[in-house]
């Protein structure tokens, strides 16, 4: 389904004019038979069927006009007819059947009894008389039919443009009946081709009951869109009644079997359905234009919907008039013919219809036809000049030169004249370009102007102010707009613009790289029109339509959507379409070449920049480390930090406060990069004053708890452990705020100290001082103490595993007899091994006290 859907979007204009084509031929043979086939003859009388008392059906004489052709022959009101050329009439349509097959101007053999019992013999002169409501029809609809083609090929992706083109195949659809003569004809048809008949009955009663509705469509879609054209409801109701309708229609026809037996009050009651839901479905058109054209504030758009107002009302005038008067002025349409042809008078509204397309550049065609032509008549013309110049020049040198050469002369002259004049040639074909396609011209010079201009131009800011006052000043339009994407945001922001209401105008949620695919699989440049912002723009369609924003051609680059260039009309008034579309679509790729190019070099120097700041943070960060570990009698001490980015978040200080004590920290900020590494830098300040003042670790951690609670962000917070190892005491005091758990290994054993505690800045005191405890432990010679953050338990390898706690008690085992820096060592070197190639996904920090 899907592949014949894009095969028919990529061949529509072609299937478009095949379907009009075979439409039109129908139409041109319904046109012959109205005027050559389906003429009634005419006596210029009325044959009523009447019951006598008997209840016998006759044929009874009605105004019979005065000095008529019947009233000649003797025949006069009241007056019966029994034959018609021999045979007897017992049927008003078979009368007619039969008087039809009768020349113009020869003789028809009446029989016929008079009002006082007399049997008349008489030959009545025939006349013939075209039914002028079925010509007006066939006409209006060739007319239509091909404005709508030339509508839908203008711009078959436009919404209202396939109203239109279907508004005028449905409407052409009804005249197939008249491919069949009245008199019955058609019944019998029906009796003896029931499928096709079926089939043709179904085309005349769905185009009838559609028409009205799609043309309801069309003017709630164009110029404006009405809410009511979105409701669901009444789509599903109007389908509905499509439905129905056909279906009763169906029945209609599967019951009966011959002329006689067909029930004509139902079938006649049926039709009047049809006619008054057509008729109430015009006049709400017709309201609907007048709603339009009220609310329509530009005076271009103003006169089109103004004539096909009149347009409307000159046919219901023309309807009505028909319908009402000239029947109350003349006896019957067979009397007085002439009071009916202002039927004619239909095929106006058509063409009005046309002028106020072609005339005022409605529906977006007009400018393209009167262009097409006049530069195809103009370019005929120059060429044909050329060439006879050429002719004659070279033909008037060569016979006064000689006859003898005469033909080589000319050759040679005609390439010469040709290569001197090509210039000439060339800038008189950019005059009819600039002449007849102004517009366009403009465009292939901005399309130059800009190619030039941008490859010296650098930056991003000096391009987008390229791109906008180029665009503006060549085109002339008052509305233009370029939106670029936020990569950060992933957003379209409005970074320059003209004639925005909204200058802020931010696109949150948009579907362009979906949508441009399906595009290009049908078009070479797809751009996103009107009708396609609601699928393209969910949340910002209201505002890009009341912005007056018609086109939008899309930037991409990779696949990847960078922006957008939006338009409002042309400075003709139309909207952008056809050649121009393609010029856009050009313009846009070089437009997005350039921006990306520029965003990439400043992308680029923004790297380096950062990351020759990253790398100086990083020393930084590295030199507020200690710079030796502290020589404390009996311990043996190591640390470090490596940051899973230039900069890292975790911290750890050996800090000592006298000959025998000494604070050994190791803290977590939450988070990681620069921001972490400024939030650790505040809390090795605070830590190092804290020390100062010989404070227990409990007490220095609550201290430094509230006035990280009072600076530090709500969504950031630190854990640490803080110990204090006093060698003369050979004891070890420590506290864990939310920290990991501190393992000591000693003898083939490594137990894991878990004591409560909070982390730093998540709570103001009251619950950190209380679920905060102090562990006070002896220490022995070979004891060793690793303090560490999770970056080293949840190290992760390419599977996703995790380090994990159970390794690193592992390798503390057993290693008594090992420096601090050689178990440091042997930790990172199994990280390493067990990461393979797996990226950094934490900092990582380790600080071993190995007591000697």
């Amino acid at each position: 389904m899907i592949n014949l859907k894009l095969l028919f979007l990529k061949y529509r204009i072609k299937i478009a004019s095949s379907i009009t084509a075979i439409i039109l031929a129908i139409l041109f043979i319904c046109l012959y038979r109205v005027i050559e086939v389906n003429v009634t003859s005419n006596d210029e009388c009325l044959w009523i069927p009447k019951k006598t008392e008997s209840k016998e059906i006759v044929i009874e004489f009605q105004s019979v006009k005065l000095d008529g052709v019947a009233y000649n022959a003797g025949i006069r009101n009241g007056d019966q007819l029994l034959e018609i050329s021999g045979v007897k009439i017992v049927d008003v349509l078979k009368a007619q059947e039969i008087l039809n097959r009768v020349a113009e101007g020869s003789y028809a053999d009446y029989k016929v009894r008079k009002s006082d019992g007399e049997i008349l013999s008489t030959k009545v002169y025939i006349k013939k008389l075209i039914q002028f409501g079925q010509l007006a029809q066939v006409l209006s609809s060739i007319i239509l039919l091909l404005i709508g083609l030339v509508v839908y090929s203008a711009k078959p992706e436009g919404a209202a443009q396939r109203l239109f083109f279907t508004f005028t195949l449905l409407s052409a659809l009804p005249n197939i009946n008249l491919l069949f003569p009245t008199g019955g004809s058609l019944f019998k048809f029906i009796q003896t081709n029931p499928l096709t008949s079926l089939l043709i009955w179904e085309i005349i009663v769905f185009s009838f009951i559609s028409f009205s509705i799609v043309l309801l469509y069309f003017v709630w879609t164009f110029p404006n869109t009405f809410k009511i054209s979105k409701l669901k409801w009444l789509k599903i109701i109007f389908t509905s009644i499509v439905f129905l309708v056909m279906a009763a229609g169906l029945i209609l026809v599967q019951n009966f079997e011959v002329a006689e037996k067909f029930n004509l009050n139902s079938i006649n009651a049926f039709l009047t359905f049809i006619r008054i839901f057509a008729i109430a479905a015009n006049i709400t058109a017709f309201i609907s234009l007048i709603i339009q054209y009220r609310k329509e504030s530009k005076k271009e758009n103003k006169k089109p919907i103004m004539i096909f107002i009149l347009a409307f009302l000159f046919g219901f005038l023309v309807q009505f008039y028909v319908s009402t008067i000239a029947p109350a002025i003349s006896d019957t349409v067979f009397n007085s013919p002439e009071y009916y042809t202002p039927i004619l008078l239909l095929i106006l509204v058509p063409l009005m219809f046309a002028y106020a397309i072609f005339k005022y550049h409605f529906l977006d065609v007009s400018v393209v036809i009167k262009n097409t032509i006049t530069y195809g008549i103009a370019t005929a013309s120059v060429a044909g000049i050329y060439f006879l110049v050429v002719y004659l020049m070279g033909q008037g040198i060569s016979r006064a030169i000689g006859s003898e050469n005469q033909g080589i002369i000319a050759g040679v002259f005609f390439l010469i004249f040709a290569f001197v004049f090509q210039s000439t040639k060339d800038k008189f074909q950019d005059f009819l370009t600039r002449r007849f396609y102004p517009e366009q011209f403009a465009y292939q010079k901005v399309l130059i102007k800009f190619s030039n201009d941008i490859s010296v131009v650098a930056g991003l800011d000096r391009i987008l102010d390229l791109t906008k006052d180029t665009f503006v000043d060549a085109l002339q339009i008052k509305k233009f707009g370029i939106l670029l994407r936020d990569f950060d945001s992933a957003e379209l922001k409005l970074v320059r613009e003209i004639g925005f209401r909204n200058s802020e105008c931010v696109i949150k949620k948009y579907f362009i790289s979906s949508f441009i695919g399906e595009k290009s699989l049908i078009i070479n440049n797809p751009v996103i029109m009107q009708q396609d912002f609601e699928k393209v723009f969910p949340e910002n369609f209201s505002a890009l339509i009341e912005e007056e924003i018609f086109t939008v051609v899309p930037m991409i680059v990779k696949s990847k959507v960078i922006g957008c260039l939006m338009f409002g009309l042309k400075y003709s008034g139309s909207q952008f379409g056809g050649k121009d579309i393609e010029l856009l679509y050009a313009a846009a790729n070089q437009i997005a070449i350039s921006v990306e190019n520029a965003r990439l070099y400043e992308s680029e120097n923004e790297k380096l920049k950062l990351d020759k700041e990253l790398d100086l943070a990083r020393k930084i960060q590295q030199g507020l480390l200690p710079k030796c570990v502290p020589n404390l009698r009996g311990l043996d001490l190591c640390g470090e930090m490596i940051p899973a980015m230039q900069v890292g978040g975790d911290y750890y200080d050996l800090i000592q406060i006298s000959d025998t004590k000494l604070f050994v920290a190791v803290g977590d900020v939450s988070g990681k990069g620069f921001s972490a590494a400024l939030y650790m830098t505040k809390l090795q300040t605070m830590m190092q004053l804290a020390c100062a003042k010989s404070l227990s670790p409990r007490e220095i951690l609550i201290e430094i708890n509230k006035q990280l609670y009072e600076s530090m962000e709500r969504n950031w917070f630190v854990t640490i452990t803080l110990a204090l190892f006093d060698v003369e005491k050979q004891t070890v005091k420590f506290c864990r705020a939310g920290h990991m758990p501190l393992l000591v290994a000693f003898n083939d054993k490594v137990e894991s100290i878990k004591t409560q505690g909070l982390g730093l800045g998540l709570e103001r005191g009251d619950i950190f001082s209380r679920t905060l405890v102090e562990v006070e432990k002896e220490y022995k010679p070979g004891q060793i103490f690793a303090f560490f953050s999770d970056g080293i338990t949840e190290a992760m390898n390419d599977k996703n595993e995790l380090f994990g706690e159970d390794r690193l008690t592992e390798l503390l085992k057993s290693k008594t007899q090992s420096h601090s820096a050689e178990i440091m060592n042997l930790v990172w070197s199994e990280i390493k091994k067990f990461k393979v190639s797996a990226l950094p996904n934490d900092d990582l920090t380790m600080v071993i006290v190995k007591v000697n």
